[in-house]
């Protein structure tokens, strides 16, 4: 089973660094065709809020949450859960056209609300974006549906693979709409620039990707052993009991994305040449990335096992795979969160090779505010899908709410700063309490399981943290010694330095990460080393 759940977890994590290093240079491109800042750039991204805010909803809040443990019982079926699965596929096409239609109403009042503080251009402009940006809800639905379906039958691969079609089909359009109309990296084009063409060519190229990031998945059904055919037969579904655990996440999600678009309405204040919304999407894309290869990765190749254990009263195992997931993400986060912290401004040129260092420099303040909160983050993902496996959602959805209380309170405080600074503020409080809210959940879920190990994550982060100060200092050293972050620097002047800067550094910092921990005899080290010893040859 350990080799099994190791095997699907590099599976995924194979897919999703695939994915991601795809979704980078997506960013990339979309960067120098309409800039991180600017008109076109933040109106491309409020744009974006209204699909993803449902998607998010839908999926986060009514069907990831319960899908695997609900799949997992009708597997016990006589016909294996097929009957089971038609229906709630069936359920996911008929409810989120439904949801896309009422969206579809909502956008225009919603993106001028945003946008209050814009001029009726970029409002219009974001309008038209969100319609050609609509139709994701429904495919966003069916790839979670099929693609949770899939995992829960141990076929990980295809959902992991299948957002490379997405990222390249989009590539290939953002390519075609800077052949046509030229680059824009630092953002400073107006209204005069959009046309049909190019918002079909940046908007509908982004809409295609996902129809054929979900479609593609049932090229897989056979190999599940399923056959899809339309089920309007709701009843026995089970939706009862669905609704009574999807209902207090959805309620969750649905608190959260409130005050994620009260905080866009607040960074939609920011001025022209300003961090604003397209900025923090930016740094988040990065920040997300560790986060996506491997605590995502590692999650989510353990969750069927989580909601087994469960099903079976096995809390000891339960509670070892918490621990351990825990443990794991802790020693990975910690490492990325030193490294990128150091070179945060080489990582935004790399982004966005064609700006000029002050947009770099802006853009990186967004990013080092949004590294504060990634271990913490990380650890939250394993939590929370404890409490799923449990499927306890009530719990999660009480603590969010004292989380979005507070984050509600710091997001009309930054209303009251100079708006070059509100995009940065905000990002770093949001940051500092999901530390809070890591702490809550964990307390919480041992109140719940019983022991779970909070000496051994402790002294794990402690370790973690000891060894990326040491490694953050020697990679400050070697930044320094290859010039610095200055605007003629080589780590700023071209897209091959910063690669370069970067790679020495991360490569030097990785040394003096894990030879510290070592020096500790930290578990996951040693395991690592041993396992490198392994791939040797003569290697045991």
């Amino acid at each position: 089973m350990a080799g099994s759940v190791s095997r699907a977890g590099l599976w995924i994590a194979s897919g999703t660094l695939t994915s991601r290093v795809l979704g980078l240079v997506r960013a990339m491109v979309l960067a120098y065709a309409i800039g991180s800042i600017g008109f076109g750039a933040n109106a491309f991204a409020n744009a974006g809020k209204v699909p993803n805010t449902v998607y998010t909803l839908i999926a986060t809040g009514a069907l990831t949450a319960v899908l695997v443990p609900q799949i997992t019982k009708a597997a016990l079926a006589s016909d294996g859960g097929a009957r089971y699965i038609n229906k709630l596929i069936t359920l996911a096409l008929v409810g989120s056209g439904a949801i896309m239609v009422v969206a579809g109403v909502l956008t225009p009042p919603l993106i001028a609300w945003l946008g209050s503080s814009w001029d009726a251009d970029q409002v219009q402009l974001a309008t038209v974006f969100a319609f050609w940006l609509l139709p994701q809800i429904l495919f966003y639905s069916l790839y979670t549906v099929l693609g949770e379906v899939l995992n829960a039958r141990s076929l990980f691969g295809p959902y992991a693979w299948s957002p490379v079609l997405n990222n390249v089909l989009n590539i290939v359009g953002l390519i075609g709409f800077v052949v046509l109309f030229g680059a824009d990296p630092d953002g400073l084009a107006g209204a005069g620039r959009w046309d049909l063409l190019g918002i079909a060519l940046v908007a509908g190229s982004a809409t295609l990707g996902v129809a054929s990031q979900a479609l593609i998945l049932f090229a897989f059904w056979r190999r599940a052993g399923l056959t899809f055919r339309i089920d309007f037969g709701f009843r026995g579904i089970g939706l009862g009991t669905m609704g009574k655990v999807a209902g207090w996440t959805f309620l969750t999600v649905l608190l959260t994305q409130a005050v994620g678009l009260f905080n866009t309405r607040v960074m939609n204040l920011a001025g022209s040449g300003e961090a604003g919304l397209a900025a923090a999407e930016l740094a988040g894309l990065i920040f997300v990335l560790p986060h996506s290869i491997i605590t995502i990765s590692l999650v989510t190749a353990r969750f069927t096992r989580m909601s087994e254990n469960v099903h079976a009263e096995n809390f000891s195992a339960f509670t070892s795979d918490i621990t351990s997931s825990a443990r794991l993400v802790g020693f990975s986060m910690t490492f990325f969160t030193a490294t990128m912290l150091v070179l945060a401004l080489p990582l935004i040129r790399l982004i966005q090779p064609g700006a000029t260092y002050g947009v770099v420099s802006t853009v990186s303040v967004v990013l080092i505010a949004n590294l504060i909160g990634l271990i913490p983050f990380s650890l939250l993902f394993v939590l929370n899908r404890g409490f799923f496996a449990l499927s306890d959602t009530r719990t999660p959805f009480f603590i969010a709410v004292g989380q979005s209380m507070l984050t509600i309170v710091a997001a009309i405080f930054c209303t009251t700063l100079p708006t070059e600074m509100i995009t940065a503020t905000l990002t770093g409080v949001i940051s500092a309490l999901f530390a809070l809210q890591m702490a809550a959940t964990f307390i919480l879920l041992r109140r719940r399981v019983g022991i779970l190990g909070g000496r051994g994550i402790l002294g794990g982060i402690v370790q973690n943290v000891i060894s990326a100060i040491v490694a953050a200092l020697a990679g400050w050293g070697v930044l320094t010694l290859l010039g610095g972050i200055g605007p003629n620097a080589l780590a700023m002047r071209s897209f091959g330095g910063a690669f370069l800067v970067c790679a020495i550094v991360t490569i030097a910092m990785a040394a003096v990460y894990g030879a510290v921990l070592l020096l500790m005899r930290n578990r996951e080290a040693v395991s690592i080393l041993g396992r490198l010893r392994g791939m040797l040859p003569g290697g045991r």
